[in-house]
């Protein structure tokens, strides 16, 4: 689909005036993060995500230049609060990212003390090998307080997936085994969206009802699916007999590793998730053969989720963290 806006917003919070994310900026924030010295691993630091929560009505991505460094912000439209979504992008050794983090969290959080309506700042997610960069700063533990977060960040490996070799890969085998064996006309192919937009919105509504509402990628689901070329994104769908049955999404990151964005699928057709994760990570080797790892995200702490991640053996398991700044009333 065509980008619907060509031209940089620019929004005053405050004293502060902040650049609007526009699909336009993903070169600007390909480069801030690929400068960046610490691991910029976060499944929600990416821009593909970043841009896509901002279409909201309540809440937009905003960004800002600091001290050389590009900062992403949340700002709460409706409650007028801001917030970090992550870490500093650029160039910038631990010492230099936290006098940028401390410069943003002081500002957030005078704003907020002046709007009234939260009464704390924070940096909504960090993970452990960020905190580690961090830590290697002495200023960090005197302006910072980390709190963790539950569920583990997992990483896979590119190639293990690939190969499904040995038997702790035996499950996963055998599941996409089985689903071939039922379901040889099975299609999998790369979506369009100009032709399977309506097809995947239908589904995924279909989708959502059968599940719980905890499930909170509504915003972002469907931006992602309107704009995949203008975000560098992957998607995948799986048919069976002209019928959506599963799509995934994903693709390869600034870093030089990837990540798995979105993934959904009839709960009735076995093997179709197993299926869909290492379908992905094969398209996102074709397009980069030097990616080491797919980051699915976090397990947020669900024990059946925590087990179908734990299938794939994923190499870094990493916790998260939520940064508050220390010695101000905010608790």
């Amino acid at each position: 689909m065509n980008q619907s806006n060509k031209n940089t917003k620019h929004r005053f919070i405050g004293k502060w005036l902040f650049n609007e994310i526009d699909l336009n900026d993903k070169l600007l924030f390909d480069k801030f993060i690929k400068e960046s010295e610490y691991p910029a691993t976060v499944w929600s630091s990416n821009f593909a995500y970043l841009w896509a929560s901002s279409q909201s009505r309540n809440r937009k991505t905003v960004w800002k230049i600091i001290d050389g460094m590009l900062v992403p912000f949340f700002y709460n439209v409706h409650h007028q609060y801001l917030s970090l979504v992550c870490l500093p992008f650029g160039k910038g050794d631990a010492d230099h990212v936290v006098k940028v983090l401390y410069k943003c969290m002081a500002y957030c959080y005078r704003l907020n003390k002046l709007t009234g309506n939260q009464i704390y700042c924070r940096v909504r997610t960090i993970n452990e090998a960020q905190l580690q960069f961090l830590q290697s700063s002495k200023k960090f533990n005197q302006h910072f307080d980390p709190k963790k977060l539950t569920g583990i960040e997992r990483h896979y490996s590119i190639q293990k997936l690939i190969n499904l070799a040995g038997k702790e890969f035996a499950y996963v085998r055998r599941k996409i085994n089985k689903f071939h064996r039922q379901y040889p006309e099975a299609v999998i192919r790369k979506y369009e969206a100009a032709t399977d937009y309506h097809k995947v919105m239908e589904f995924n509504q279909n989708w959502a009802n059968e599940h719980d509402e905890s499930v909170f990628d509504g915003r972002y689901f469907k931006e992602i699916l309107k704009y995949p070329d203008e975000l560098d994104h992957t998607v995948l769908v799986v048919e069976i007999n002209d019928q959506i049955v599963g799509m995934t999404s994903g693709g390869c990151l600034p870093t030089g590793q990837s990540w798995s964005c979105l993934r959904k699928g009839d709960h009735k057709v076995e093997g179709l998730s197993e299926l869909l994760l290492c379908e992905l990570v094969k398209e996102s080797y074709k397009v980069n053969s030097s990616i080491e790892y797919m980051n699915d995200g976090s397990d947020l702490g669900d024990q059946g989720l925590c087990f179908f991640k734990e299938r794939f053996r994923p190499e870094l398991n990493l916790n998260r963290y939520r940064v508050y700044l220390k010695n101000y009333n905010y608790r």
